[in-house]
């Protein structure tokens, strides 16, 4: 498989981590440029059999374009509305409410809100209704692009405590490795996974998933395991899970 990376994606030790193991690997790969406002990349590649791309959403939506498998695990299933259909309580704001970024009703109190779909349209936030409505008047006042518009479906929750947060990289149904990169609200990138993540990750695999390959993110509420998001394996952050086994576990897919 040729393995396409941007290289000026990720400032962190697994893009390194990345690089090293696919030349240690003698596993074909090339780092790439990605021109804003879909220009394409740099240089450009005319390649064959099975591609595999790493980086932005731009680079996955290049992926496609191109025809490349599999290119970029990517689909509308990475959307909190599909999960909640298929995982229900499992997921830690099972009972959001859904609506259209211009019509998110007055909030009493603090209140969770993000979109629906994985397109990195906004991070998802804590926030309070002065704060929300002042940025939202902002946005629909906007006459030029933007990654929010008032059609933006997202979802609004209450607020959770989360005492930590854990990313699980799961391939054809199997959690591969994992990583805890939150511990309450310190961001940290730790290789140790407790058991237990480990297997409730495992479970809510063989239960559903949104693609072959996809990072799970499960938050720790209460002292109860809850499935925080669904993200894409090629845009979503490394922090300190095993880089080399989730290689190995792309490479042995069969397409």
């Amino acid at each position: 498989m040729h393995w396409v990376v941007q290289n000026n994606l990720f400032n962190e030790q697994g893009f390194h981590t990345l690089m090293d193991v696919l030349a240690h690997g003698s596993i074909p790969h090339t780092l790439v440029k990605v021109i804003p406002f879909g220009g394409g990349i740099e240089p450009t590649l005319e390649l064959s059999g099975p591609v595999i791309v790493m980086g932005s959403l731009s680079l996955t939506r290049y992926a496609h374009e191109q025809g490349w498998t599999p290119g970029a695990f990517i689909n509308d299933r990475f959307d909190f509305r599909v999960w909640r259909r298929h995982l229900g309580p499992h997921l830690l704001n099972a009972e959001a409410t859904v609506h259209r970024f211009a019509d998110v009703p007055e909030q009493s109190g603090p209140f969770f809100i993000r979109p629906c779909l994985d397109d990195k349209a906004f991070s998802g936030m804590l926030t309070s209704w002065d704060a929300f409505s002042t940025w939202r008047e902002q946005v629909l006042k906007l006459d030029t692009y933007a990654t929010v518009t008032a059609d933006t479906p997202v979802a609004v929750s209450a607020p959770r405590h989360i005492q930590r947060e854990y990313r699980m990289v799961v391939v054809d149904g199997r959690v591969i490795t994992g990583s805890l990169y939150k511990l309450g609200d310190r961001v940290v990138a730790s290789a140790q996974v407790e058991p237990e993540v480990h297997a409730f990750a495992q479970r809510m695999a063989e239960t559903w998933g949104p693609d072959r390959a996809y990072a799970l993110d499960v938050f720790m509420h209460d002292g109860g395991l809850f499935i925080g998001e669904f993200n894409n394996l090629n845009s979503a952050g490394f922090y300190a899970y095993d880089v080399g086994k989730m290689v190995a576990a792309v490479e042995a897919m069969r397409f």
